[in-house]
């Protein structure tokens, strides 16, 4: 069953009462960046992570092994006698430079009341430009527009 490489399987809790989390995974490629949320909860006790993370590089001696990622979660009283539960979430980092778009904030200057806009941040093909033809493409070049990274 695919889903059996995809779950938590350690929670261990240090003398000092932080918590470190081991997530399975074989969704990713090694060194893709992801996005990784951990909550743990017992009773009334609760802990959170979410930051992002490399992918680790697949082990020389068992390359065909799920990735492993370890998260550490702050200092959490718990009850070593008890279960408890963990939810995770692994997701693709999708980052994307947005340039500032004046025009746009013009068009709203005083129109919206206690509402008004502060700034306005662009991606440069979401004014109804389309995608696949080179005449409706953004060049980029000067039209308060920006060349998205590679």
């Amino acid at each position: 069953m695919p889903d059996d490489l995809h779950h938590v399987t350690k929670v261990e809790q240090r003398g000092d009462d932080t918590i470190v989390v081991y997530i399975q995974t074989d969704s990713f490629k090694a060194g893709q960046e992801v996005e990784v949320s951990a909550y743990l909860t017992q009773a009334d006790a609760y802990a959170a992570y979410n930051d992002k993370k490399h992918i680790p590089l697949p082990d020389p001696d068992n390359p065909e092994l799920p990735a492993v990622l370890h998260v550490e979660l702050p200092a959490t009283e718990l009850d070593a006698t008890q279960d408890v539960t963990v939810v995770t979430r692994v997701t693709e980092v999708w980052p994307t430079v947005l340039p500032q778009d004046q025009e746009t904030l013009n068009k709203y200057k005083g129109k919206l009341g206690e509402y008004a806009l502060k700034a306005v941040w662009t991606y440069p093909d979401s004014e109804g430009k389309g995608s696949g033809d080179g005449e409706s493409q953004s060049t980029g070049n000067g039209d308060n527009q920006a060349t998205p990274p590679p």
